[in-house]
């Protein structure tokens, strides 16, 4: 992955560490024969001791020293002995700058900033500094007026617009963001961050084609671009050639091997090859990462799911709402494959809970079943009569849910056949003939259960997840 803790003291610093060490220092000339010359000896046979290195070379040796070992805060600290000859350097100051924004020290760095637009106003690489710490520290505000001036002097100005892009971005504005990308370009068209940007946001503004050929272009000069391996594979996914996006989203991963989202999209990719046990391992990869991301416990539990491995998949399914309790889905399918696997008590809690999220009827029903197949009938009907009262009066799902609440009925049950099979919503009809199906197997009515289920699934594409409870219950 991108080192990030020297990101703008390498932007900044490393020519100006060179161009100091060499007008400091020079070097001694070579002999004409080759041999090295010795040093002069003293009166007592003695070498003469090498003179010392000047302080600002002193300074430089010892400042690129930290920054080689990415010790920012040493870096920080060789400017409390800078030399007098070196303290008004205004490359130098911005050098610091850059290492207060990598150690998080907005304020110092805004500071240092300004130093430096004391002695030369309106240097730009100054004004940059300062738009990235207001930036970074969440100064909205006083960041945006920055980055206006700076464009107001530069609207080419290839920092400043990299900003803006991200910015845009980060609001899902890809046409802006891209615009932003293309003046960036127009000043410094090999900027690989801006042609990274602008194929990024060429993508998702559906100009596929402009992406990938500034990916592939990317890719030709900067064999080790993950990123635009990464985007290649994506597009390659999405023309179904799923070949060729494994062997792209191979080379994202072999030059980054620690991006979660790199792996998820391999699992995803092969998982379309039929390697089944390969994406497990790829998303179980990801989750080795980032233990504390959904994603990959929820590719994983679906794969399981289809492969009709319940427990693993039951297993992934709480690792995702533990992760991230507010994944709605995942409750559904909790619910579900506990009723499955028969252990009803779980159900109902899960049941419950989707309904909090989704107040739909069904999720009590299905509750009020579990309790049902426990032998608790109160309770069964307990769970439904706050139900009634949130349905409309008129409504088919209001004399379902009356249906199962009330005693049998058969004119009762007569009037909600009617007004089912006159329900025109293809799944709204399918929810509602499961529930029949599903009341006739609470009641031992196997046959007429088994007729509802059949319905069920002939139905073709269906969008309710009780379908999935219907093909169970044909199978007993």
């Amino acid at each position: 992955m991108k080192k990030t803790n020297l990101f703008f003291a390498v932007i900044f610093g490393v020519s100006l560490i060179l161009n100091i060490m060499s007008g400091c220092a020079s070097k001694p000339q070579a002999e004409t024969d080759g041999a090295k010359k010795e040093a002069p000896a003293d009166k007592k046979g003695e070498s003469k001791k090498e003179p010392e290195d000047p302080p600002n070379v002193k300074f430089v040796k010892k400042l690129q020293a930290k920054l080689d070992q990415d010790d920012v805060k040493g870096a920080i600290a060789c400017f409390e002995t800078i030399p007098a000859s070196l303290k008004d350097d205004t490359e130098l100051m911005i050098l610091l700058g850059s290492l207060y924004i990598s150690d998080a020290n907005y304020d110092e760095a805004i500071n240092t900033a300004n130093q430096v637009l004391t002695l030369e106003p309106g240097k730009m690489e100054a004004m940059e500094l300062i738009s990235i710490a207001q930036r970074a520290k969440g100064d909205r505000k006083s960041y945006k007026a920055t980055l206006d001036q700076i464009l107001a002097e530069d609207p080419f100005n290839v920092n400043a617009n990299i900003q803006k892009a991200e910015d845009y971005a980060l609001n899902r504005k890809w046409k802006l963001a891209r615009d932003c990308y293309r003046k960036a370009l127009k000043s410094d068209k090999k900027n690989m961050d801006a042609r990274i940007g602008f194929a990024q946001m060429s993508y998702y503004c559906d100009d596929v084609d402009l992406a990938k050929e500034f990916f592939q272009q990317i890719t030709e000069e900067d064999a080790d671009n993950a990123t635009a391996y990464a985007y290649l594979a994506k597009i390659s996914m999405e023309e179904e050639n799923y070949l060729k996006a494994s062997m792209y989203s191979k080379k994202a991963i072999e030059n980054d091997p620690k991006n979660y989202d790199y792996w998820i999209d391999y699992g995803n990719i092969i998982r379309y090859l039929g390697k089944f046990d390969e994406a497990i391992e790829a998303w179980k990869k990801a989750i080795s990462l980032d233990p504390t991301y959904f994603l990959g416990y929820a590719y994983c539990a679906g794969l399981y799911d289809e492969q009709n491995k319940y427990d693993e998949a039951l297993e992934n399914y709480l690792k995702v709402i533990e992760t991230n309790p507010n994944y709605y889905y995942a409750y559904e399918e909790i619910a579900i494959l506990c009723y499955h696997l028969k252990k009803y008590e779980d159900a109902i809690k899960f049941f419950n809970k989707t309904y909090e999220y989704s107040n739909s009827y069904a999720y009590k029903l299905m509750a009020s079943a579990c309790y049902t197949k426990l032998g608790d009938k109160l309770k069964a009907k307990n769970t439904l009569a706050p139900v009634l009262k949130t349905l409309e009066k008129d409504s088919p799902e209001y004399y379902l849910v009356r249906f199962w609440y009330e005693s049998y009925s058969k004119n009762a049950e007569s009037s909600l056949i009617n007004r089912i099979s006159k329900e025109e919503n293809g799944n709204k009809r399918g929810k509602m003939l499961f529930y029949m199906g599903l009341y006739y197997e609470l009641n031992n009515f196997e046959e007429m259960a088994n007729d509802y289920y059949a319905k069920v699934t002939s139905m073709q594409a269906p969008m309710f997840f009780e379908y999935r409870i219907a093909e169970w219950g044909l199978l007993k």
